[in-house]
């Protein structure tokens, strides 16, 4: 956290590209599918993934190393888009499928309708919750993937939900704030947020001691678990 809290301003220029590169690509998103859709949602996932991992690959950098650049940030976004693309398309679907349900529930105004509001919903929210856990999880830890990932995401989120869901809800708070005083405050949202996720996600990562965190990159010897490795690098 406090790392976190000490590397924000020296590299303020290049969490303001990754800002300015995210909120670019949600313009983007509004121009070719205007409204809540299932294709804007799908499309914001497509579009935004990307930039997402980039900005959390250097809060990452900032915590770990206590350093990087724009240039590093390029070469994030390239190394992690897929996986960027990967981990936002979950809750996406989910999204998606519970603006559909709720346009079927709207148009037939059945009580009947509600189930798969209800069900929709909560996938959405729980997948949401793990894919905030999963991406700077995902990003310490490249050989983390699948079914693995997001056990050990919905693991963290768990036993700190609290910390997991501070990122959204600044993301809400901040689009909230841009909707209703001035649209320039948007480009002052990605950035906090991404801080305030990765504050999070290492703070848990430590407390969870050695032999709580069960991740163990490929190459890695068998006694050389992921917390133990965190522990030194923080």
């Amino acid at each position: 956290m406090s790392r976190t809290l000490r590397g924000w301003w020296p590299h303020l220029p290049t969490l303001l590209c990754a800002s300015v590169a995210i909120c670019l690509s949600a313009g983007l998103t509004v121009a070719l599918a205007p409204g809540v859709t299932p294709v804007s949602v799908l499309l914001a996932a497509l579009l935004l993934g990307p930039w997402a991992a980039g900005l959390v690959a250097c809060v990452h950098q900032i915590v770990i190393e206590d350093d990087t650049s724009v240039r590093q940030w390029v070469h994030s976004v390239r190394r992690f888009a897929v996986f960027g693309v990967v981990v936002s398309t979950p809750p996406a679907v989910a999204a998606a499928l519970l603006v559909v349900a709720l346009r079927a529930w709207h148009l037939s105004g059945s009580v009947v309708a509600l189930a798969p509001v209800a069900v929709s919903g909560a996938v959405t929210v729980l997948l949401l919750l793990g894919g905030v856990a999963a991406l700077p999880l995902g990003i310490a830890r490249p050989h983390l993937r699948g079914t693995r990932l997001w056990l050990t995401a919905f693991h963290l989120v768990s036993r700190w939900p609290v910390r997991f869901v501070a990122g959204p809800v600044l993301v809400v708070l901040g689009v909230w704030a841009s909707t209703s005083l001035t649209a320039s405050l948007l480009l002052l949202v990605p950035a906090p947020a991404a801080l305030v996720l990765g504050a999070a996600f290492w703070t848990s990562a430590l407390e969870m001691g050695a032999n709580d965190l069960d991740i163990q990159e490929n190459s890695e010897s068998p006694s050389q678990t992921t917390p133990e490795r965190i522990t030194r690098a923080a």
